[in-house]
């Protein structure tokens, strides 16, 4: 074809009918339904969203406060990076040296810190920079007085600006099922009259999605605690513009990109429909959202840790997406408990990348219009404002906190979570799939929060003290015939066991039994795995367990495969140990393991 006839031919127009008979050609006559898939929110996602799945028009607007504004006036989001060191006088100079990497917000962390003097100089010396604090740690109580008599006694700090406070209903009640609301409510009117310009009104659901919330939960939670507090704040006299004005409102970003990205926008919207419904002027909505974010700790592990950097930097891509007022990036290594200046900087410098190598800091709301963003942002707020209902008519998020009704609906959603870790329905790289038998435990800092890598990390541990009392955890494969007919099962049951820390050996092919005791002279392990086909083993599996019974009697030897039960009853009764398979509940079978060389060490 001509270069000349090339240039009048066009493309056939969009035919979602013409793409699905494609799919299902594809999909070797299987429907394009079978591509649907679930989500913790109770979401049915569709492998494919067009215009038709748009909301309704009116309900398309942009969730980033200020998109009518012209980009040279786009405000840049904070790199609030926590700090945390043991003296003041080191905290303030790892800040001062943050600032000079990058970073534009005095983000610290007070734990175990005495609210002192030395606090007094840290402020001071600070205060030139002239950039906002943010300090959402539990019960800061100590931190906000501290600064509050400061700025009564010193005009210059008055013109503090930032985010200090914590949530009295997410830290403490969620945990406890009830807190003092009086005594925290006297707290934050106090400091709120020296620090006219902190925002002092916390929302954090940071510890409902470390227990293993859903988005839905995390943005009811959010609107019901914002109600009750407007609630208590009216009584005290305050407007509703000031109380909005003191709002502010934390999140954790997950791993579920476009789930956390429609979370933070459709946040926005409804929170902005609640405001109206106070009285503000809908136009005025916009400047009294403030938001920040954190990457999540719930999904990071001790194991194989430079993965976590990976997970960073996509829920800080999602974050900045949504758009954000604050950004929190923790280092890689944060959850053993102690950072390095490499993870620190690692951290800090995913943001800088996203504003300045991205050109993220120059452009509004990149998500709006996505038939997919757009629908399902749509479909999150809706299930969340219904959720809320519920909460509202059911007495409110202080009553059913009391009750036990929050934690369980968020406990159901853990176990969800753990069982589908836990079955390989969902993977954690470096985790339950993918791990390395040699990743050791150093330390992890103690937490209320809950990780989905706790049990895994717990089963690493017994494999570390076993290996510390001088026997490794170590395990034969023994491989039926050819290398191509076993090798599947054995790749298969060798990342299974080295989840739990257990090493595993291949043998070289099998073709007798004199080649299986040969490997088990050899090697010597207390537990053997045989891994061929299924017709292999009719002939192969009852030999091998009278082989490994005669060589020694404690040896146990399981069989690759979910088998026939009937064939499986038979097997155990001549001494089968059992079998691993796909779907099997991992942590059960490995924490049922590890007691074979717990025992052989006693």
């Amino acid at each position: 074809m001509k270069l000349s006839e090339m240039k009048n031919q066009s493309f056939d127009p969009p035919n979602l009918q013409a793409w699905k008979e494609a799919a299902e050609k594809a999909l070797k006559g299987r429907s394009v339904e079978s591509l649907h898939t679930g989500t913790y929110e109770g979401i049915e996602l569709k492998p494919l969203f067009t215009q038709e799945d748009l909301p309704a028009n009116d309900r398309v607007e942009s969730y980033i406060p200020g998109v009518n504004k012209k980009v040279s006036s786009v405000q840049e989001w904070k790199i609030a990076q926590v700090i945390k060191r043991r003296t003041w006088d080191e905290l303030t100079h790892a800040l001062q040296a943050a600032i000079s990497r990058g970073q534009n917000c005095l983000s610290f962390s007070v734990e175990d810190m005495q609210m002192d003097e030395g606090f007094d100089n840290f402020i001071h010396g600070t205060a030139e920079e002239n950039l906002p604090l943010f300090n959402i740690e539990k019960n800061n109580d100590d931190l906000a007085d501290r600064l509050s008599s400061l700025a009564d006694s010193d005009e210059s700090l008055k013109g503090s600006h930032g985010v200090i406070g914590y949530d009295s209903i997410s830290e403490i009640a969620f945990r406890q099922g009830d807190c003092l609301l009086d005594e925290w409510t006297e707290k934050t009117v106090a400091v709120s009259s020296s620090l006219p310009h902190i925002k002092t009104i916390i929302i954090n659901t940071t510890p409902y999605h470390n227990q293993g919330a859903n988005a839905v939960q995390e943005l009811a939670y959010a609107f019901s605690t914002g109600v009750l507090y407007f609630d208590i704040f009216q009584e005290k006299g305050w407007s509703p513009e000031e109380i909005a004005g003191k709002i502010h409102v934390h999140f954790s970003a997950g791993s579920h990109f476009f789930m956390e990205l429609s979370k933070i926008r459709a946040f926005k919207k409804v929170w902005k429909d609640i405001l109206t419904s106070y009285g503000i002027d809908k136009e005025l909505c916009e400047r009294f959202i403030s938001i920040s974010i954190e990457t999540s700790q719930f999904n990071k592990s001790a194991l194989d840790r430079h993965v976590n950097l990976l997970r960073t930097g996509g829920e800080a891509f999602s974050a900045v997406l949504s758009g954000v007022d604050f950004l929190v990036v923790h280092p890689f290594d944060s959850v053993s408990g102690e950072t390095t200046p490499l993870s620190e900087r690692a951290a800090r410098n995913i943001q800088l990348i996203l504003g300045e190598e991205a050109h993220l800091n120059k452009v509004i709301d990149p998500a709006g219009g996505s038939y997919y963003v757009e629908w399902l942002t749509e479909e999150v707020g809706r299930k969340a404002w219904s959720e809320f209902l519920r909460i509202d008519s059911e007495g409110g998020m202080a009553d059913l906190l009391k009750k036990g009704d929050i934690q369980e609906s968020v406990n159901k959603v853990l176990e969800k979570r753990l069982a589908d870790l836990s079955t390989r329905s969902q993977s954690m790289i470096g985790t339950n799939i993918y791990a390395n038998p040699e990743d050791l435990l150093t330390g992890v800092e103690p937490s209320d929060d809950y990780r989905l890598s706790l049990p895994f990390e717990k089963l690493r541990r017994r494999a570390e003290e076993i290996r510390r009392a001088g026997e490794k955890p170590a395990a034969g494969i023994i491989g039926l015939g050819e290398l191509k007919s076993h090798k599947p099962r054995a790749d298969f049951v060798s990342g299974f066991l080295s989840t739990g820390g257990i090493h595993s050996h291949l043998s070289r092919p099998c073709f007798t039994k004199e080649d299986v005791l040969a490997f088990m002279e050899e090697t010597n392990y207390p537990y053997y795995v045989v891994c061929g086909r299924d017709e292999e083993y009719d002939s192969w599996l009852p030999l091998i367990v009278e082989t490994a019974g005669n060589y020694h009697s404690q040896i146990k030897v399981d069989a690759a495969g979910k088998l026939n039960e009937e064939k499986m009853a038979a097997w155990t009764q001549l001494g089968l140990n059992g079998c691993i398979h796909r779907n099997q509940n991992m942590l059960e079978k490995l924490n049922d393991l590890l007691t074979i060389w717990e025992e052989e060490k006693k």
